[in-house]
Parts: C-alpha cells; structure tokens; sequence
C-alpha cells in the first residue's frame, strides 16, 4: 500500500490506516465507549489548560477524524478542524453532522494552513501529530501556530514523551487484530538524532500482507522549549498526559501549553 513516490505522511492516514493498523480496525474509533468517554475528558482538560471560559475562535491542527474538533465545537466553540488527510476530513464531516456542529474544515498542509494572521485564539495539536518532518520543517510548523494566533492566545500540543519511549524501547512487537489478523511492529531509535523509525506489517488471515512505515522526529521538552521559543511562543507549563499527571521519565505523553507573544 505505499506509494515510494510520496512522503508517508501524504498516504498513512486513509482508509486501510482504520482498517488493519488502527487498533480497533474498521469500526471507526469514536463511539458511545471508552474511547469516548476518553475524549470528553481530554477535551474537558484542554478547556481547562488553555483557560477557555468563554466560546473561541479554536484551530485544531492536524484534527484527523475530529474526535476533539466536534466536542470543542459542542461546547460552543467555533472551531477550524485542518488535516491534510482527505479521508481523515470525511469522517470528520460525518462525525459533526452525527453531534449536530458546525466545523469549519480545511483540507491543508500543517505549515502553511491558510488561515488569516492573528485569527484564533487558541489552538491544539493533539495524539503526535507533530514531528513529520526534519528540524527546519518542524519548525515552520511552530511557526505557522504562532502566526494564527493572536496575541495572549495559547496552544496546547500533545506528544509521546521521548524519556519514556527511550526507557520502554520494544524492536519487535506482535499483535493481534480484528479477523484473525496480526500486526507486526518494528521500531528502530536513534538517540543522536532523536529519529524513530516504524515498520508495520498485518499479517491477515489468509495470508496476505499489508505493510506500511514512517519516520518520526521524537524530541524532549527541552528541545521543545527552545524551538517553541524561536517561533516566537513561550512555554508556560507542561505535564506527563491529558489528565492533568505529573510530567516524568516513566510518562508516556508529553502535553506543552504554550503563549503567544
């Protein structure tokens, strides 16, 4: 299923990404169960780390399927929901229509999302959506924030935690799917450059293989706060998950709220 001829980014996240690498395959993982019940309480978290008392303009950056775009919206937020993924966006559609929202969906490249400057008022970047390309492109997309933002306006990214993946490195990793199917994952780190690189293969029942890879720069908070800096944002807090935790080296996420200037 991969085209060589285009960065992974362009063509993981489609259909066969819900279908056979997505942990709960093709039904589509925004019901009435504990996935759901798990975003409402992030989207209450979000709320509450950006301080938003009062309905917003609210960009939600690489919004995938807009599990977290249409509750924000719910709440009376007014919402613009940018994925490049044209499937991804379909489902977001359906998604708003079946809460009864309004969502201002964009189909765009996370460093340049065509948004007015200074025309939102927060925004998120959730479930390591960030890191898709090397240093300098990574950093127009902290750039891109920083433009959309007004001033006082405050940004909220949630990442894995590099610490802990480091400390629970796995090469090799077998799992089972829906239908009989099984997953392999490997994983390669490389702790100079801070480059994880993932190969999964699904093995399915019959026989057939369906393979896919992509390359994540992983970085620390350290690393972070440097280039939040550079783009002209200042970090105000972090924490270890979008409960709210304590950030350590056994945290598996990395959540950063960062200011405008």
């Amino acid at each position: 299923m991969t085209d060589e001829t285009r960065p992974w980014y362009e063509t993981l996240f489609e259909r066969d990404w819900y279908d056979y690498f997505a942990k709960d395959g093709p039904s589509y993982p925004d019901t009435d169960g504990s996935f759901a019940r798990r975003t409402d309480a992030e989207v209450a978290f979000v709320e509450q780390a950006l301080g938003l008392t009062e309905p917003c303009d609210l960009l939600d950056l690489c919004c995938g399927p807009g599990r977290h775009s249409v509750r924000l919206a719910r709440r009376g937020h007014r919402v613009t929901g940018v994925d490049l993924s044209a499937y991804n966006l379909e489902k977001a559609v359906e998604r708003a229509a079946e809460f009864g929202v309004e969502v201002d969906w964009r189909e765009a490249d996370m460093r340049e999302t065509g948004l007015p400057e200074s025309s939102q008022d927060a925004g998120i970047n959730m479930f390591t959506a960030f890191g898709f390309f090397d240093d300098a492109e990574n950093q127009r997309v902290l750039e891109e924030i920083a433009r959309v933002l007004r001033p006082g306006g405050r940004f909220l990214i949630d990442l894995v935690n590099r610490d802990s993946l480091m400390r629970r490195h796995q090469p090799r990793m077998w799992s089972e799917r829906h239908n009989g199917a099984f997953l392999l994952q490997e994983h390669a780190f490389d702790s100079a450059t801070g480059y994880q690189t993932t190969n999964w293969t699904v093995v399915k029942a019959n026989g057939e293989r369906i393979e896919q890879s992509f390359t994540l720069r992983v970085y620390t908070l350290q690393e972070l706060e440097v280039r939040i800096a550079l783009a002209g944002l200042t970090v105000e807090d972090a924490w270890g998950g979008l409960d709210g935790a304590e950030l350590t080296m056994d945290s598996h996420r990395l959540v950063i709220r960062a200011r405008a200037e």
